[in-house]
């Protein structure tokens, strides 16, 4: 409520203050109204509660306000020296100093942290574009190249141009430090409002919050040990089927780059794996225009395109830097080589559609099309195309939108040419940039439902490969005004019963997000399986057909009915909202499948000696048992 200045009247605000004071501090912190600082609301709240007890927490949220505005002036005082630079002239400069992530000292978090702040200048610049940024010509592009990249990258003699390229690198690199310097603020702003576990304080020389335990941060790197174990569980499963289809025994592409073409059949593979499975996608990805790709070629694309970034770009570029020590001069190298194979090798690529979709038609090659097919390269380049113009004005009437990723999207449409950054393509995860563009950035898709179905019957199915007998889509009788609405999966075996209720979702990255997925998502589902767990209960103990269908002879069956919500996404694994238990889609996929051996590195599998799950056969009870106490991390995890 407090996300909105009407919603609430002061006066029961203050009332609430008088009442449980703690719980309107949590929601003013959940809600971030304080970062508001015109809200009506917080104006009036802050001129009529005295307190002490509110006035240290008045002193916290404008300490933590305080700490931004150093930067935001930087930020607004570089963006001013640059605001003359095109949309194409930012990228230029842009993508020079994006190769330091490549010199060997930047680790992955880092470069992870770069993207974001890549992406906040980006989106900011298109909030600012003109008209004119998007009339692209090739002489516009030839002439804005010429002024704004060539200088550095093959520099001359010290001339009027080379001194003004640098001076608006100096400022890029200004404008990039303090914006990365702000999201870290963010986030100690984040970890105020979203961590059960921070406290505040106002003490001279002590930091204003502080986390009464480790809790909080335990949890979100042991999400990332799972999410890397799951990485080798679908890498293993990718590999099983890559050899079950023959394709290990052929060569791929050149044979100076098989080894890398196979990885990335095989990454093309487990993504597609994972996609269908636990995602619900089908063999076909429809686009918005109504045309169709399959997904194979689409996830096929962006792995041969990481391959051919990391071996005609990256690994050149570190090449001759690792010889000259010298950024610029390394690019250069690179460049000149391309251009004397009649290549581009620039920081950045472009070209026209038509030529794009010649690179990318050999990609798409089926028995049906044996030489490829360019209906399907034009597919694959707007399913993975952000078209910046249609974006800037999206920005501009709606600033808080969502917006793509780098990744989710990272061919950048600019009028007639597509742009393309190599340390974008070449280090980015396809998988998460897959899911996030299909759930995220396009969450509605026409699509999006019929994928959630398939979610629900490909999770009926494992069950039912485990000698459950599954109910799926079942509508307890409405009762007076009470109507539990469609209850995903009733599973039954050896007398015990679940309800589970499925939610599917795209892959978070910062807890902000995931706190809203706990209390908007997941505990909407909690309040769902409460109400459905009774209506079950209920038709169980009178609807005959629905325990003959089930296979269910109990006389209490409240006491059998167990109640999970199975997520798509790993970040709450195994916690409990509202009493009731989350599990991951993955994590139970491994369960059933009883694979808990392939979470291990490939050269580490060893199917003779796997450790079962299931050491005495599956049943309902181990099952249950398995899943409720979080087995499959234990002594990995």
């Amino acid at each position: 409520m407090l996300h909105f200045d009407t919603a609430i009247s002061i006066g029961r605000l203050l009332e609430l203050a008088g009442n449980a004071p703690e719980s309107l501090r949590w929601a003013i912190r959940y809600s971030k109204l304080f970062v508001r600082t015109a809200s009506p609301l917080w104006l009036e709240l802050r001129a009529s509660l005295t307190g002490i007890e509110w006035q240290v927490f008045f002193g916290v949220c404008d300490r933590l306000l305080d700490q931004l505005k150093p930067f935001d002036e930087l930020i607004i005082r570089a963006e001013k020296h640059l605001e003359h630079l095109s949309l194409l002239e930012l990228f230029s400069y842009l993508s020079v100093l994006a190769y330091e992530a490549f010199s060997g000292d930047a680790s992955d978090e880092r470069s992870d942290l770069q993207w974001q702040v890549y992406d906040r200048i980006i989106l900011r610049k298109l909030q600012s574009c003109s008209e004119e940024d998007f009339r692209l010509t090739e002489s516009r592009l030839g002439r804005s190249l010429k002024r704004h990249l060539s200088p550095i990258i093959f520099p001359e003699s010290p001339n009027a141009d080379v001194v003004r390229c640098r001076e608006n690198l100096e400022w890029l690199a200004v404008l990039i430090t303090a914006t990365q310097e702000r999201i870290d603020y963010e986030g100690s702003i984040d970890w105020f409002c979203f961590d059960p576990e921070c406290r505040y304080q106002l003490k001279p020389g002590e930091p204003v919050i502080y986390n009464d335990s480790e809790a909080g941060a335990e949890r979100w790197q042991r999400t990332g040990r799972k999410g890397d174990l799951l990485w080798h569980y679908w890498m293993n499963r990718a590999v099983q089927a890559f050899v079950a289809s023959g394709l290990a025994e052929q060569i791929i592409g050149s044979p100076e780059n098989h080894e890398l073409n196979q990885l990335a059949y095989i990454k093309a593979i487990r993504s597609e794996l994972q996609l269908q499975q636990i995602y619900g996608l089908g063999d076909r990805i429809s686009l918005s225009d109504g045309a169709q790709v399959q997904l194979h070629h689409v996830l096929l694309a962006s792995e041969l395109t990481q391959v051919f970034f990391q071996s005609q770009y990256i690994q050149p570029f570190q090449g001759y830097l690792h010889e000259s020590g010298v950024l610029a001069h390394a690019l250069g190298r690179l460049a000149l080589d391309g251009l004397l194979s009649g290549e581009n090798r620039f920081p950045m690529t472009w070209s026209e559609e038509d030529e794009k979709i010649r690179r990318i038609k050999g990609w798409t090659v089926s028995d049906e099309h044996p030489r490829g097919s360019a209906d399907s390269a034009k597919a694959i380049l707007k399913f993975w195309t952000s078209d910046l113009k249609a974006l800037s004005q999206q920005l501009k009437l709606q600033p808080g939108m969502p917006a793509p990723r780098l990744y989710e999207q990272p061919f950048y449409k600019i009028g007639r040419y597509s742009f393309q950054f190599p340390w974008v393509g070449a280090q980015q995860n396809n998988l998460t940039a897959a899911i996030n563009n299909l759930r995220r950035v396009n969450a509605r898709r026409t699509d999006v439902q019929a994928e959630t179905q398939r979610v629900e019957l490909a999770l009926a199915e494992s069950f039912r490969q485990q000698g459950f007998v599954v109910e799926v889509g079942y509508r307890p009788p409405v009762t007076g005004e009470e109507d539990a609405g469609e209850v995903d999966l009733i599973c039954q075996r050896d007398g015990q019963l679940l309800l589970i209720e499925v939610k599917s979702g795209y892959i978070r990255s910062t807890t902000h997000e995931v706190w809203l997925h706990r209390t908007n998502t997941l505990r909407k589902a909690a309040w769902q399986l409460r109400r459905k767990r009774h209506a079950v209960a209920r038709a169980l103990a009178s609807d005959q057909h629905l325990r003959s269908r089930l296979g269910y002879c109990g006389q209490h069956p409240e006491t059998h009915l167990r109640a999970w919500i199975v997520d798509t996404s790993i970040e709450l694994d195994g916690q409990s909202i509202d009493g009731f238990k989350v599990v991951s889609r993955e994590a139970l996929e491994v369960i059933l499948r009883d694979e808990k051996h392939l979470l291990r590195p490939l050269d580490q599998v060893d199917d003779d000696g796997r450790d079962s799950l299931f050491p005495d056969g599956f049943t309902a009870s181990r099952f249950i048992a398995v899943v409720e106490s979080d087995e499959l991390w234990r002594g990995i995890c």
